[in-house]
């Protein structure tokens, strides 16, 4: 199975880009890296055995954009599926292999792994993450999609501006408004760097951020019009 793995990145360091490129040169089952430059590219990444994608300034959302863009650019070369994996994190050896072998045994179009969660050095805080973590919500770099659910990819751009605080919970919304068949793997494959105060021992490290900003695109979210949020979830239907 020909998988992708789509990261967007937008001024992380080069040392933390590469730490997340390693990862994906590493996977066990083999796979294409897709990195998308969000307005900032970093020239060393042309000599990566990866594509690089340009855009040609930064967008402010979190790299929902960039992420589509570069779903996209990988559907279309015709990749049977897609996983994502954010700048800062990376993946252990059998990421991809395993979500490819639950896609194999239950025919689920989207997968989902767990996550220890690290703090900003890389020390493991949390380890297999956060409660509801592939049921009530799952990181974005947690999803693989099989070709068949690519539908979903146009959602990471069609979402209105102020919920990319809220992007990821908004395409898992979207899977399971559309009863797409999904599994999770319950394997902690994905390495979460969070910048989150509320991951840490207060009082929180200098750098970390409130979830402030979360809470307002929630406020957002409820706010759109019904028929919006609907449209966003279960796509567009004539009549």
């Amino acid at each position: 199975m020909k998988v992708a793995v789509v990261t967007p990145y937008y001024q992380e360091s080069p040392a933390t880009l590469r730490q997340c490129h390693e990862s994906v040169e590493r996977q066990r089952h083999p796979c294409r890296h897709y990195l998308i430059a969000d307005g900032h590219p970093l020239p060393d990444i042309d000599g990566w055995q990866a594509e690089h994608l340009r855009l040609p300034r930064p967008h402010g959302d979190a790299g929902n954009v960039a992420r589509c863009i570069g779903a996209m650019a990988a559907a279309g070369d015709g990749f049977e599926a897609i996983a994502f994996l954010d700048a800062d994190n990376w993946y252990r050896e059998d990421h991809v292999e395993s979500l490819v072998a639950l896609h194999r045994r239950t025919g689920a179009l989207v997968c989902t792994s767990g996550r220890d969660i690290h703090g900003m050095d890389g020390a493991l805080l949390i380890p297999g993450g956060e409660p509801g973590d592939g049921d009530d919500h799952a990181d974005t770099s947690c999803l693989w999609f099989h070709r068949h659910a690519f539908d979903l990819l146009s959602v990471w751009a069609a979402m209105p501006r102020d919920l990319w605080p809220i992007g990821d919970r908004v395409v898992w919304a979207a899977v399971k408004a559309r009863n797409i068949p999904r599994a999770h793997s319950g394997q902690a494959t994905l390495a979460y760097r969070s910048q989150w105060a509320v991951h840490y021992a207060e009082p929180a490290p200098e750098g970390t951020k409130s979830n402030d900003h979360v809470l307002a695109a929630f406020g957002t979210w409820e706010q759109l019009p019904e028929e919006t949020r609907q449209r966003l979830l279960r796509g567009y239907t004539a009549g």
